[in-house]
């Protein structure tokens, strides 16, 4: 008789998108230097998801089989950054400028690289047709080397921990390298470019879904990241696979003026199956 599997998702857990206390420093390196840091996009609330998320795997330790861990991963120049548009004047977008199709063929901002003029005109017209994220400009972040990409030490402590009781290791998956495409959710791209099969669709967590009879959800930000990953699962999936499916909705956060998004998302999930429950409940 086959034991029940059963599987933890975490979507972005790193730095940059918790709301860290300002006088919480940390021990990185082997140098055992203690730095206070700063996150460029905090989640409003995400500090305490990140405690609770990491009480819920300390105490479900021995019931979780896998656990898998996408994470943000940028370069300073990259779509979504400042330095990848300028103005008339070579001015770069302030943090949190909407860039819209009809603002290039404006010339309100245009590429720093002007080679790159017809793939970003086709890039946000495909976002605006097909209803996906504005292209937003926002703060340089999770990018790559750097103690923002890093996951929080909550959750990385409960994953080591995890770790030395199951005798295996937590699984990566990385996204968002490309500089020219956006990747909110764990399986595809915004828009995928043929050039670069990691911008395209990745089976692997639709299969997490297949080859487990539980698979928990939780991560940053509830609003984007969380969300797409699983908008895009579902795609995939049959309506008794979506059943398996649980977000841990006291472990993640909307992006601070996103909140309507993050609803709206519930409801939609909740309709067609997808649980939400909060880890005292569990």
């Amino acid at each position: 008789m086959r034991l029940p599997m059963t599987s933890l998702l975490i979507i972005d857990p790193q730095y940059d998108f918790y709301d860290v206390p300002v006088n919480e420093q940390f021990t990185l390196g082997s140098a055992s230097q203690k730095i206070t840091i700063s996150p460029a996009l905090p989640v409003p609330g995400a500090w305490e998801d990140a405690n609770k998320l990491a009480a819920f795997i300390s105490k479900q330790q021995k019931n979780i089989n896998q656990i898998i861990v996408t994470l943000d991963s940028h370069h300073e120049y990259d779509i979504a950054h400042a330095p990848y548009w300028k103005n008339e004047a070579g001015e770069h977008p302030a943090p949190f400028t909407l860039i819209s199709h009809q603002n290039i063929v404006d010339g309100i901002w245009l590429p720093t690289d002007p080679t790159l003029l017809n793939h970003v005109l086709n890039y946000t017209q495909s976002l605006e047709k097909e209803g996906k994220y504005s292209l937003l400009i926002w703060p340089t972040h999770c990018v790559i080397g750097s103690v923002g990409h890093d996951i929080v030490k909550p959750i990385h402590t409960a994953i080591h921990a995890w770790e030395q009781q199951a005798n295996t290791q937590h699984i990566i998956i990385a996204k968002g390298e490309n500089p020219h495409t956006e990747h909110y959710g764990g399986c595809e791209a915004e828009y995928p470019l043929e050039d670069d099969k990691n911008t395209q669709f990745n089976p692997q967590l639709v299969e997490l879904v297949k080859q487990n009879d539980q698979v928990y959800i939780s991560g940053q930000a509830l609003s984007h990241c969380v969300a797409s990953t699983v908008e895009q699962m579902v795609e995939k999936l049959t309506s008794e696979e979506i059943k398996k499916l649980t977000i841990l909705i006291d472990t993640t956060s909307p992006v601070a003026g996103f909140e309507q998004q993050a609803k709206d998302f519930i409801n939609k999930m909740s309709s067609i199956g997808v649980n939400f429950v909060t880890t005292s409940n569990l």
